[in-house]
């Protein structure tokens, strides 16, 4: 006997208008519990309407933009983000997408 193979079932207007009002503020997971959807759907779903969750941060000020420019070579990411008052996964992330190396001896 064959296995069942997973059907995509179509999102009513009504899905689609609360997960419009619930994803930006709330838990994947309890989205889709609430929906009656797997995660994974949810999540799949709200990216292809470009639904995002609100940033927890502010834009990076020229001033912080500086001191990391500064410290980055000579500094780590946990240092410069107790200096700067960031999380260091965002540290890391902006000298990534910045483009920074470390200097080589």
């Amino acid at each position: 006997m064959k296995a069942k193979k997973n059907t995509p079932v179509r999102w009513s207007n009504e899905e689609v208008r609360l997960l419009k009002k619930l994803f930006p503020k709330g838990k994947a997971g309890e989205i889709a519990s609430q929906l009656g959807r797997s995660v994974n759907a949810v999540r799949m779903k709200a990216h292809k309407l470009g639904l995002r969750k609100p940033n927890q941060y502010p834009v990076w000020s020229k001033k912080e933009l500086n001191v990391l420019k500064k410290l980055y070579p000579r500094r780590t990411a946990e240092e410069i983000a107790d200096r700067i008052g960031r999380p260091v996964q965002a540290v890391r992330k902006k000298i990534f997408k910045s483009g920074l190396k470390r200097r080589r001896h």
